[in-house]
């Protein structure tokens, strides 16, 4: 009988790389939901040996715990330890975990870009319906712009404004990146003085630096009318202080991520856009590149343990 693998939600890993998953002699089982309950997935996993996460569903420990035959769980993304907080649970059961890491970095920047000038140009307030007819913005080349966290995203950043003109950038990141500091002409600054200087901030960050790392000191320290814009999960803020700014239009801001509080539903679309889900990775390059990722991990930890994404 052939070992089986689960494969969650329909977007992520192509047909034609579940007949790769096939030829390497496993079966494949789809769980087509983007976010299937804990209930859902300890059922679906019964048996299974490798379990590709292709949705928003979190592994918990009790998930893990419940699995029975699990060996391997690869992630189709980078930032894997927030959709798999059971991952010590499954390290000390020996169950490998594998991800997709910084594939998706251009598509992200690429969105982050957009809403960058979607803010900077103000294009919704002008836009029929809304609520200036006419106005003169800047452009990217006038701002100083700050990224927070210079990793594989936050270097698409740099690219693609530098080709848009930009001329004062600051960074601030864990390490100090001077090699990159002399071809893109930026300064490296400490987190609180990007925020209080930077007219546009990008933010660029896993959340290995943990809830509200971007605390209400950061965000009370924006000037008025700085713009944010971020791909990162909403935990790294500290939403309280974000929704008085964004309330009393002292900052705009711009999430891949949605907040699902009221509160921030309540705001204006011109001051805090967010799409209805999350979407700054999906292009078809990106989860092309996934897809076939992910069965190649997949299928290496399966039979010799060891891959170059594996991460724990």
């Amino acid at each position: 009988m052939k070992q089986t693998i689960l494969v969650t939600d329909s977007l992520f890993i192509k047909e034609r790389h579940v007949r790769v998953l096939s030829n390497a002699g496993f079966a494949v089982e789809r769980l087509d939901k983007p976010a299937a309950t804990e209930e859902e997935l300890i059922k679906a996993l019964t048996g299974k040996v490798g379990y590709i996460l292709g949705g928003i569903e979190k592994v918990t420990e009790k998930i893990i715990d419940a699995s029975d035959q699990l060996e391997a769980i690869v992630f189709t993304g980078t930032s894997w330890n927030s959709f798999i907080p059971g991952h010590k649970r499954a390290t000390e059961k020996g169950i490998a975990i594998g991800a997709a890491p910084h594939l998706n970095a251009h598509a992200v920047a690429e969105w982050g870009l957009a809403m960058s000038l979607l803010l900077t140009r103000d294009m919704i307030n002008l836009a029929r319906g809304g609520k200036n007819r006419f106005e003169t913005t800047k452009s990217l080349s006038e701002l100083t712009i700050g990224i927070v966290g210079l990793g594989y995203i936050g270097e698409e950043y740099l690219k693609m404004i530098k080709g848009l003109g930009a001329k004062n950038i600051l960074y601030a990141n864990r390490t100090r990146k001077t090699e990159l500091e002399g071809v893109y002409k930026m300064s490296y600054v400490e987190k609180n003085d990007l925020f209080r200087r930077a007219d546009l901030v990008f933010v660029a960050l896993s959340v290995d630096p943990g809830d509200k790392y971007i605390s209400a000191g950061d965000i009370n320290a924006m000037k008025q009318g700085a713009m944010l814009v971020t791909s990162s999960d909403p935990l790294l803020f500290e939403l309280d202080a974000l929704y008085e700014r964004l309330k009393n239009n002292q900052i705009r801001a711009a999430f891949d991520e949605n907040i699902e509080e009221d509160r921030f539903h309540q705001l204006p679309l011109g001051t805090w856009f967010t799409p209805n889900a999350s979407t700054a990775f999906n292009t078809g390059q990106t989860i092309e590149d996934v897809s076939a990722s992910c069965v190649e991990t997949m299928i290496n930890i399966l039979t010799t343990g060891k891959d170059r994404y594996k991460v724990n």
